[in-house]
């Protein structure tokens, strides 16, 4: 069988958002399937992406344009690039597909008339795999009736979490007779054997993921350490990874006195070595999936505090084996690592009940599934 998979990920080369997708294409391949991979051009292969090739997926890589950084350019740019994106994905009509497997990042990104067309002239089977989704926006006008159509003609639609289908579900006015509830990966050599645990008097944080302030909510977090209940506390926070945002994040830093507190770390290449260090994951995020950070931190028996979006709820339950805030907003969030605090003691022990909770609910193979399904 011929499989396409395409990665609609266009702002970073990489991102956690591609494990699952590659898993699958990996899986597909030991299977015996034919593997055609469509992902933007970003000059070189991520090592993952190597190992696919090195096993034998075709490439078809993808040109992005780029206009500039200004606000005026960069909306230019947007428009040329979905106008050039939607010709680049109909010229996989000639890969001749079987089946067309979408990975977004958001709801948004395959509602483009190409796809349907894509669909429609190779009667392949179409399976959209969707990991993220805005909790309180509508659907644009011009991708409505294209995202209804999309969804409806879709084999399978797959979400990294219940409340991210329910709410594509009240977004594109319908409902999904077709969809499931699948999970990420996790980046871990064993699931079973936990992190030491450190036992330094200081409680450190961390947050995983890249630099985006505005999704990851990192500026309401600055603002809540800023306040004057956390001046004297013991606490570090580790940053780990990379972004545009980093040197708004050192200023903000600055300007809330908490500098001597944050430390960004950049890039580190084992997920059990983030969690040999700190206690806690923080996550006051506007929006997620099932985040594959808060997946690896909880079976590497870590608490966390997390903002009620996505799946984040789906996992963790308020006092029970973390800390839930009711919005991503510095009251609430506040509130919750307020409760986290109180409760410093006890974080080794709401770890152990973390990671026994996400073994019990997340299926780390439900990709096998999918391509099995296939035959």
């Amino acid at each position: 069988m011929r499989i396409i998979f395409i990665s609609t990920m266009a702002g970073n080369p990489w991102g956690g958002s591609e494990e699952l997708w590659v898993k699958s294409a990996d899986y597909a391949l030991s299977k015996g399937h034919e593997v055609i991979i469509s992902v933007y051009d970003w000059g070189k292969l991520h090592h993952k992406l190597t190992i696919l090739k090195s096993k034998g997926a075709q490439f078809h890589f993808r040109k992005r344009i780029f206009y500039g950084h200004s606000l005026s350019k960069r909306a230019y740019g947007k428009l040329v690039n979905i106008i050039f994106f939607a010709k680049q994905i109909i010229t996989l009509r000639k890969f001749a597909p079987d089946v067309v497997f979408v990975s977004q990042g958001t709801i948004y990104e395959s509602m483009q008339p190409a796809f349907v067309t894509l669909i429609k002239r190779t009667g392949a089977r179409l399976f959209i795999i969707t990991q993220a989704n805005t909790e309180y926006e509508t659907i644009p006008n011009h991708c409505f009736n294209v995202g209804r159509t999309l969804f409806d003609i879709a084999e399978r639609l797959f979400f990294v979490s219940n409340r991210n289908k329910c709410v594509a579900e009240r977004q594109l006015a319908m409902r999904f007779k077709n969809s499931g509830v699948i999970s990420n990966p996790a980046n871990l050599h064993s699931v079973h054997s936990d992190c030491k645990w450190n036992n330094s008097e200081i409680i450190n944080f961390a947050c995983v993921g890249r630099l985006n302030s505005t999704v990851k909510g990192l500026g309401v977090l600055f603002e809540i350490l800023g306040q004057p209940q956390w001046k004297n506390r013991e606490y570090i926070l580790n940053l780990y990874g990379k972004g545009t945002d980093q040197h708004y994040l050192q200023e903000l830093a600055s300007l809330y006195g908490v500098e001597k507190h944050i430390f960004f770390r950049g890039f580190v290449n084992s997920i059990e070595e983030i969690w040999n260090e700190n206690h806690v994951l923080l996550m006051p995020s506007t929006l997620e999936g099932t985040p594959l950070a808060l997946i690896e931190a909880m079976l590497c028996a870590r608490t966390a505090v997390v903002s009620d979006v996505g799946g984040n709820a789906e996992l963790i339950e308020d006092g029970a084996c973390g800390f839930v805030s009711e919005a991503p907003s510095p009251n609430s969030f506040g509130k919750a690592m307020e409760r986290m605090w109180d409760q410093r003691k006890q974080l080794q022990m709401l770890g152990v009940k973390a990671k026994k909770v996400v073994l019990n609910k997340i299926d780390l193979e439900s990709y096998k599934k999918i391509i099995d399904s296939l035959s």
